[in-house]
């Protein structure tokens, strides 16, 4: 069975029995493998916050719309 590692050099899929990474040449001598699903759910992590972060953004803008928008129905209403 052929073992397949991601070279923490460049990112690429490398064969796992490579000691260096035909890509980018970093060694995989005395460097602990991760395993793709530590990779994995470490990218995971990554796309939840980013997630998280856009809908915080969001919300603050959705936020100052709205205060935008009740202000300009109060000026209408105050200039009927």
């Amino acid at each position: 069975m052929n073992t397949m590692a991601v070279c923490k050099g460049c990112g690429r899929t490398i064969d796992g029995k490579f000691s260096y990474c035909p890509w980018c040449g970093r060694s995989k001598v005395a460097v602990e493998e991760e395993s793709l699903d530590v990779l994995f759910k470490r990218f995971e992590e990554k796309q939840k916050n980013a997630r998280r972060q856009q809908l915080y953004e969001m919300k603050k803008e959705l936020e100052s719309l709205e205060n935008e928008l009740s202000m300009l129905v109060l000026s209408a209403e105050m200039h009927k």
